[in-house]
């Protein structure tokens, strides 16, 4: 009984500091996956940038989606203002607002959304806010993107009832096919002439991970030499 009471204290401190470094370890190595992700971003964009813009015929042509990311466009389309969404949530400068989605004909079986910016919410979520975009362009040019899609909000809509513009809580194809009863093309035109930053650099990824690596390490040896000194007063 005395010596599992003696060793009950060092087997606790044992699965503590391997929970701790196994922890550290793991920051580590997402920050390290993160860092290569956003290189791989980075590079996609400058070679995406650096070809010709699609238009309308060459992107309906394409079946790699995610070969297109960051790629230009350039087509004549007539905006649908009838059909605005206003996607909810979206921060700017610290400030709530919406991206405001439009459907441009992007050939006569399909559409595609273009992103015409952001706006600041209004005055209560129950009213909704002035749109001042212009609806009336009739030459599309920008960046093709994905929308990202939250995996923790189950809903795309506040509610049943839609009424546009729509407010949406995050994109859904789909539901939106079937509400506009056309086909959608599965990603945005983004209206800037590059894509925005992508956040945290990756050298600022790595960075993060190579001080969760040390102190990882640093941890790892501390408790081997406090365990060593414990075995030499035995």
């Amino acid at each position: 009984m005395m010596m599992i009471r003696w060793h009950f204290p060092s087997l606790l401190l044992t699965l503590l500091v391997i929970a701790c470094v196994t922890l550290l370890f793991r920051l580590g190595t997402w920050q390290l996956s993160r860092s290569q992700y956003k290189r791989a971003l980075q590079t996609q964009e400058q070679q995406a940038q650096a070809l010709a813009p699609l238009s309308a015929a060459e992107l309906a042509q394409q079946s790699d989606l995610t070969k297109l990311r960051y790629r230009t466009v350039q087509f004549e389309g007539k905006l649908l203002p009838q059909y605005t969404i206003l996607l909810d949530n979206k921060i700017k400068s610290g400030r709530v607002g919406y991206e405001v989605l439009v459907p441009a004909r992007l050939t006569e079986q399909q559409l595609i959304l273009v992103n015409l910016g952001w706006i600041p919410l209004g005055r209560s979520r129950a009213e909704l806010p002035q749109i001042n975009f212009n609806f009336n362009l009739t030459t599309i040019e920008g960046y093709l993107d994905f929308s990202y899609r939250n995996p923790l909000i189950s809903s795309s809509l506040e509610s049943n009832k839609v009424q546009w513009p729509l407010r949406m809580q995050q994109l859904d194809i789909e539901l939106l096919q079937n509400l506009i009863g056309t086909n959608i093309y599965p990603m945005l035109v983004k209206l800037d002439k590059a894509p925005a930053s992508h956040g945290m650099s990756p050298e600022r990824h790595l960075g993060y991970a190579v001080q969760w690596f040390a102190l990882a390490a640093t941890l790892a040896i501390l408790f081997g030499m406090v365990m060593l000194r414990r075995k030499a007063r035995r």
